[in-house]
């Protein structure tokens, strides 16, 4: 049977805190607002991943501060979509690598185009 869980596109959603209705007044770090938002909902989706890869530290960070069965739904990191990236996004050791025309906005090139094999049944 297909589990369903709910929640929402991010513990810190501007609506969500805006609202004053969610969190306890006076909850302000990240850190207990991802572990009450944790005690409420099952799942997460991480909005953040698109425009910069997390540090190590921090993923680690989140998954320590939600039980074992929590799931983060990680967007995909722009260069892996058609959308193009701020080169000071990406970690100082991948901008490094990159050739002087390329620092400042790293277009993805396009996916082959799709083929199919007619002679298959």
């Amino acid at each position: 049977m297909a589990e369903i869980r709910t929640g929402t596109c991010s513990w810190t959603d501007r609506t969500l805190l805006e609202s004053k209705t969610f969190y306890p007044p006076g909850l302000k770090s990240a850190e207990g607002r991802l572990k009450f938002y944790a005690q409420h909902f099952n799942t997460v989706e991480v909005d953040s991943t698109f425009y910069a890869l997390p540090a190590r530290r921090n993923a680690e960070l989140w998954a320590e501060r939600t039980p074992p069965d929590f799931i983060f739904h990680i967007k995909a990191f722009g260069l892996l979509t058609p959308h193009s990236v701020e080169v000071a996004r990406l970690p100082p050791l991948r901008r490094e690598m990159l050739p002087p025309s390329q620092r400042e906005l790293l277009r993805p090139h396009a996916p082959p185009a799709a083929t199919r094999d007619t002679a298959s049944p």
